[in-house]
């Protein structure tokens, strides 16, 4: 071997070394806090932990702010770290980072340390972006978006959909943008054998002989509780046997909504269950006869998913974008109005026993179809080896696209 050889081999090795070899699949969040951030939380924690059981690369989320721990159940393999871990050595050493909402520091800072550090970088708005949210501090929003989101957007390897809608409302802000489509899943076990509904009566005897219509989530302006309240009063002459369960904690509703109640003479027809999670959750999905989310904006709603993986028979917007839903006769889709929301109830109710039940059946069939977290693992997963490695588009970017 010549010594021009071993001096260019002797090089090359220098630069091998000096590479930083960069592995794992990191995700960025705000502190998880299911009280305050609702179905966002067991959305990203379905999501990496589906990913992590796949053992094919190692997953872990960083937060830049402290999550309340004492009430996750961290999936088996996945790895979550708080403010004390070093954010931008994380992001340098990734494979592949996700970064979860919009106008936070993690996209802001983790977006500017992962162009500069070249790693391949995905934004999942979680519904941020939707019409509805963007009105919310509109002007603060144009202004971030022009100083320093929009760059994050347009700059991004890929961004992440959720829902078809979502696609355009990413778009509208990244015109550019790659954008791959996964929605979210669910894991089906949780919702098989559910507890009977008489433990939930234990508690709350005010529920016995009664039909509970389930409304699970954050309490939030935008999830249309006000509509739920106006349905009530024209519903509530014709059907005495509706009653309300609230599971979620509150976001500023319901104040508002209680007074809406208590001025139609409805008051005792809502029960309060606050946050619910665990086997506590599992106890409420398992006393509810339907479940109803009358949104005014959602991004891919975690609360419809587990309705149908609990077979009820659901009443939604179409600000939810689940179009599928309609499709496959799995349940009532009506417009975020007071006349959709009071039809879609009378639809409901004046339906038999049977005819609800079909409806829940059918439900479950599509979550068992296309929304399993094993599945939508799968799809992500091929993002990342495309956008780390190069190789064919994946079904997920050509559905975006």
């Amino acid at each position: 071997m010549s010594a021009r050889t071993i001096t260019a081999t002797a090089s090359q090795q220098t630069a091998d070394t000096s590479r930083p070899t960069r592995t794992g699949w990191l995700h960025l969040c705000n502190g998880l806090d299911p009280r305050r951030d609702g179905g966002m939380v067991p959305s990203i924690l379905g999501m990496t932990g589906a990913l992590a059981g796949r053992g094919e690369e190692r997953v872990e989320i960083v937060t830049p702010t402290p999550s309340r721990r004492e009430a996750l159940e961290l999936p088996v393999g996945l790895t979550l770290h708080g403010p004390e871990t070093d954010l931008d050595a994380s992001v340098r050493q990734a494979e592949v980072v996700h970064i979860h909402g919009l106008w936070q520091y993690q996209t802001r800072r983790g977006a500017a340390v992962a162009r500069q550090s070249g790693v391949p970088y995905l934004i999942a708005a979680h519904g941020m972006a939707e019409p509805w949210a963007m009105k919310h501090k509109a002007l603060k929003k144009r202004v971030y978006t022009a100083l320093i989101e929009g760059k994050n957007l347009k700059q991004a390897s890929s961004l992440h959909a959720l829902s078809r809608p979502e696609i355009g409302h990413l778009r509208a802000l990244a015109p550019n943008a790659t954008v791959c489509f996964v929605p979210n899943g669910v894991d089906l076990g949780p919702f098989d054998d559910l507890p009977d509904r008489s433990e939930l009566e234990a508690e709350h005897p005010e529920l016995v002989g009664k039909f509970c219509l389930l409304f699970f989530g954050r309490l939030h302006v935008k999830k249309g509780l006000d509509l739920l309240a106006e349905a009530m009063g024209r519903l509530a002459r014709a059907h005495p046997e509706v009653h309300i369960l609230l599971a979620g904690h509150d976001d500023g509703a319901l104040s508002p909504f209680l007074t809406q109640m208590e001025g139609k003479g409805l008051e005792d027809r809502v029960t309060q269950l606050g946050h619910v999670s665990g086997s506590a959750a599992r106890r409420v999905w398992g006393a509810a006869d339907a479940f109803v989310l009358p949104s005014y904006s959602e991004g891919f709603s975690m609360a419809i998913l587990e309705a149908l993986a609990a077979r009820l028979p659901v009443v939604v917007t179409t600000a939810c974008h689940f179009a599928e839903l309609d499709r496959s006769g799995g349940g009532i889709v009506i417009e975020p109005t007071q006349d959709g929301v009071t039809e879609g109830l009378r639809s409901l109710l004046e339906r038999s026993h049977e005819e609800r039940a079909t409806l829940g059946n059918r439900g479950r069939e599509l979550v068992e179809s296309q929304y399993t977290w094993d599945r939508q693992a799968e799809r992500l997963a091929e993002v990342y080896r495309w956008l780390a490695g190069g190789g064919p588009r994946p079904e997920a970017v050509e559905a975006a696209d």
